[in-house]
């Protein structure tokens, strides 16, 4: 197989040579990986291995220091690829098989191996190892953080009690400061939920431009001017440009920000389930009923059955109410083990503490960020709260721009960009009409979310010999590139919301359209690329010039 996608690369050239290439280069990481679990395998089969392991330098510390050598990596790094490659063939040989074919890379595979490291349920493994072959295999173009919310989606509907880590690191938040090093300075290290985080970084980005553009600090010098600002309740920053008629005062000042969290309507009710009804007392004893029929043998059997169960649920912890799950994230954590570390075997110390974050339905930020439940529903303190209506087949839109309603839709749909590989949030983007307007109608199937780019790209490089685009009912986009490859993405909610993929009213196009850049004009520069690069070193060697001679 690896012989026959070098011979292929190797007769390849321009645009076909990178993906081929490309393919090669994992089937060949992949071998390497597969080398690595092979030793360890070895030296686990070796006589007198089972007694090294309890040496403090074992059996998998001398095959990673021997991996090092070889690899002239160090042996921490060393040990972190090992630990890849025996998570990935044991845990996810479907995966392996996948990354053995070249068609995911090595930065995908330890990202599995990372985000799935919770699964212990054999069926769980199995059933998580075969969704992620299948989905990996034939992706669109993902981002790491993408790549990563994905692969948390499928950990959370095959095994919900592997969210434990957002438990644990939600129990763990706090805000430290420190300003020892006599400096003058501090350093802040924070850590919040997700949703305050997002709203941080947009406050502080939007306080740092309320300055004029003479204003001679960096965007992070002026980012983090920007914290001491906020700390103050100030609503801008001064601006340090000395000018006596500074137009500073003329931006709008920083106020408050919006952060879009998508939730089902499930996430943000609690159970209101009725509790079960107690037992009944027993009967005092009296005489036997004449009219009730004699136990049988098959009779004692079901009820030494039922007997069992009732015992094997009292055994079993019970799943937490979601208005528990909503306090999970608060307080103490609770001990790790249910009897002391000295009286357990080690594959219960080894095992990892159920989570309690399992029933509610995990929610998402807009542009895709997994959220889960408990933290969706944090979310929702202090904020409005905005249905999301599913169009159906209901018919267009009698106008260009689509009604607030429409455009929530399509962007709780889509979620981020709907170009190939873009990430926008969808918040940032415009709406497109996949068929221009007026031939094209204001429908579901008929938009889609593009940022300000990808937009000027379909729209200016677009045509019979450009980027060209084909909208399907259920919100999926099949892209022609320049070089006829086509390019397919899927809305951003299908994973965690599949009902907002459901099929709407096929669109009917009401005649041809004309060019996409007819009667408009491509925004342009001031200076080109060239020229920014130039005056760059140009304004570097100056200043080199000018400094005092060491």
């Amino acid at each position: 197989m690896f012989d026959s996608l070098v011979a292929s690369a190797a007769g390849t050239s321009g645009a076909d040579a990178v993906p081929a290439w490309s393919q090669a280069e994992s089937a060949a990481c992949a071998r390497k990986v597969a080398a690595m679990a092979g030793m360890l395998e070895a030296a686990y089969a070796a006589s007198g291995s089972a007694s090294r392991d309890l040496w403090c330098v074992d059996n998998f510390d001398a095959v990673a220091a021997h991996i090092g050598a070889v690899l002239r990596i160090t042996t921490g790094a060393a040990s972190n690829q090992l630990l890849i490659a025996v998570a990935l063939h044991e845990r996810f040989p479907q995966v392996a098989a996948v990354f053995a074919d070249g068609l995911i890379t090595y930065q995908l595979v330890r990202t599995v191996v990372q985000r799935g490291a919770l699964v212990v349920d054999p069926d769980a493994l199995h059933a998580l190892d075969a969704m992620l072959a299948a989905a990996l295999s034939t992706r669109e173009p993902m981002s790491v953080a993408t790549l990563e919310k994905t692969i948390d989606g499928f950990v959370a509907q095959v095994d919900p009690q592997a969210v434990i880590r957002t438990e644990t690191r939600a129990r763990g938040r706090s805000v430290e400061i420190g300003d020892e090093d006599g400096s003058g300075m501090a350093t802040v290290f924070a850590t919040l939920f997700a949703h305050d985080a997002k709203a941080f970084d947009t406050r502080i980005d939007a306080l740092a431009r309320t300055v004029c553009p003479a204003d001679p600090r960096t965007l992070d010098q002026r980012r983090s001017d920007a914290m001491g600002a906020l700390s103050h309740g100030a609503d801008r920053l001064a601006c340090l440009c000395e000018s006596e008629d500074c137009p500073a005062g003329e931006n709008p000042p920083s106020t408050g920000v919006v952060v879009y969290v998508i939730a089902s309507q499930d996430t943000l009710t609690l159970d209101e389930r009725p509790a079960p009804a107690p037992p009944a007392p027993p009967l005092p004893p009296s005489a036997p009923d004449v009219s009730a029929p004699d136990h049988t043998v098959a009779d004692e059997a079901a009820i030494a059955d039922e007997a069992v169960a009732e015992q094997e649920s009292a055994d079993t912890p019970a799943s937490p109410a979601p208005a528990a799950e909503r306090t999970a994230l608060d307080g103490e954590p609770p001990a790790m083990f249910a009897k002391p570390l000295r009286e357990l075997t080690l594959t219960e110390a080894l095992t990892p503490t159920p989570g309690r974050l399992a029933t509610i339905r995990p929610a998402a930020m807009m542009g895709g960020q997994f959220l889960p439940g408990a933290i969706a529903c944090r979310a929702t303190v202090g904020a409005t709260i905005t249905p999301i209506v599913h169009p159906g087949q209901a018919p267009p839109e009698p106008r260009y721009r689509p009604s607030k309603k429409l455009a929530d839709f399509v962007r709780c749909r889509d979620m981020t960009c709907r170009f190939p590989g873009c990430r926008a949030p969808a918040t940032n983007c415009d709406v497109d009409h996949t068929i221009p307007w007026p031939c094209g109608p204001t429908a579901a199937s008929n938009l889609k979310c593009l940022c300000r780019r990808h937009h000027l790209l379909k729209t200016f490089w677009g045509g019979e010999s450009g980027w060209r685009d084909q909208q399907l009912d259920d919100g999926t986009i099949v892209w022609t590139a320049p070089d006829g490859r086509t390019h397919v993405t899927t809305p951003g909610s299908r994973l965690l919301f599949p009902e907002l993929s459901q099929p709407t009213r096929t669109v009917e196009a009401s005649g041809v359209p004309r060019g996409h850049a007819s009667g408009l004009t491509m925004p342009r520069r001031t200076t080109t690329r060239a020229q920014d690069r130039a005056r760059r070193i140009q304004r570097e060697r100056g200043e080199l010039a000018g400094a005092p001679p060491g």
